[in-house]
């Protein structure tokens, strides 16, 4: 991994995030487990992403099922050269998700990702966080509200309550040393990142390195067809509860799909039920098939894993 050359930023003091190469040692059946259960999911057999080994092609979208259509496969054709190239050298991906004041938005993706990840085998292969590119103050009692209506929400997902108690956290440059990928959650973040990077490193190697590690969230969102999202049974990406919100929910998949920028919930406002709803069925769709690219991309020939190497 590249060394950054990146320098501390200062402001408001918060808690160290996972850094470290805290692969489990069970993670090789668990990869198996989930490698063989997304070739279920599509057709097509996953393919190797460059990086490791000396490959340079990229996962393939799912395009089967009667949902799919021929716009459909030019909105998604049109949006692969965004998706980025993933290494799974050591046998785990690290992601983290970046929005305004790591409050509600990061959070509640890094959250929906894990379960997604667990629900198809990755879950001791696939490790989300999140963080905010300018993070708030410590919670005053509206703060505090707004946290326990968080928490009510979170538990009917079924997202570790750990995702929305501990304190918020700023993103770093050194991040992008730490996390495999870095999604925006909006494109002023997905521009503030970069802006980041271009300030720090000039044109060159290390610059065009850290960028093609920063994407908008939602570009994942055309990578699966309507019919993977949605199957049901034994061989469905998502949980039931999980592709009923997103199928039925909040204007229903269409509305999802055209989502650019995950809006922050006002959740006190009068419409707020439907603007937590909203937001949770664009990250869901997001969020899934983010998985399921990262999935995908796992090589068909990496070495066999063993944790007394």
């Amino acid at each position: 991994m590249r060394t950054s050359l990146a320098r501390p930023r200062g402001g408001t003091a918060v808690t160290k995030r996972p850094n470290g190469n805290h692969c489990c040692l069970h993670a090789r059946a668990r990869i198996n487990f989930g490698r063989d259960l997304a070739r279920r999911h599509s057709p097509v057999a996953p393919q190797a992403a460059t990086g490791f080994p000396s490959s340079s092609s990229q996962p393939e979208p799912d395009s089967a099922g009667p949902s799919s259509s021929s716009s459909t496969a030019a909105v998604t054709r049109s949006l692969a050269h965004l998706w980025p190239k993933v290494s799974w050298s050591r046998y785990h991906l690290q992601v983290l998700f970046v929005d305004q004041t790591d409050t509600v938005r990061g959070r509640l993706a890094a959250g929906l990702f894990e379960r997604c990840a667990e629900w198809n085998g990755y879950g001791r292969a696939l490790y989300p966080w999140s963080a905010g590119l300018a993070p708030g103050a410590p919670r005053d009692i509206h703060a505090i509200s707004k946290l326990t209506a968080l928490m009510r929400g979170a538990s009917s997902l079924e997202i570790l309550p750990r995702y929305f108690t501990r304190p918020p956290e700023a993103f770093e440059l050194e991040d992008l040393d730490r996390y495999d990928l870095v999604l925006a959650l909006d494109r002023s973040v997905h521009a503030a990142l970069h802006e980041s990077i271009a300030a720090e490193y000039p044109p060159g190697p290390d610059r065009d390195y850290y960028t093609q590690k920063v994407c908008l969230l939602t570009t994942f969102s055309h990578y699966e067809s309507d019919a993977v999202l949605t199957r049901r049974g034994g061989f469905a990406l998502l949980p039931a509860q999980l592709s009923y919100l997103l199928k039925d929910g909040a204007g229903g998949l269409a509305a999802s799909k055209a989502v650019v920028d995950i809006p922050s919930p006002d959740l006190a406002s009068p419409d707020g039920a439907a603007q937590w709803e909203a937001v949770v069925a664009a990250l869901i769709l997001s969020t899934a098939s983010l998985v399921k690219y990262l999935v995908d991309a796992y090589p068909e020939n990496m070495p066999h894993y063993d944790p007394q190497d």
